[in-house]
């Protein structure tokens, strides 16, 4: 349990810039991941946009087997 004189006293300076430093490299992590995150879904829809505007165009639906990757007709 803290004395009274403990909640009143001043933060040291090293202690509120390891916690900002902490904070920074946290955010980046952060940051990081949304952008690898972001920068694969510009490249998957870019594929898309290519490949809906080079085939041809059919009255059939088709989809991709997420596990093979091949075409699937209905």
């Amino acid at each position: 349990m803290k004395t009274v004189s403990e909640l009143f006293s001043r933060t040291p300076v090293d202690d509120i810039v390891e916690e900002q430093l902490y904070e920074a490299q946290r955010k980046l992590i952060e940051h990081e991941a949304a952008a690898e995150h972001h920068a694969s879904l510009t490249e998957m829809y870019r594929r898309r946009v290519h490949r809906l505007s080079t085939e041809e165009v059919r009255g059939d639906t088709s989809a991709i087997d997420l596990k093979t990757g091949k075409r699937i007709r209905f």
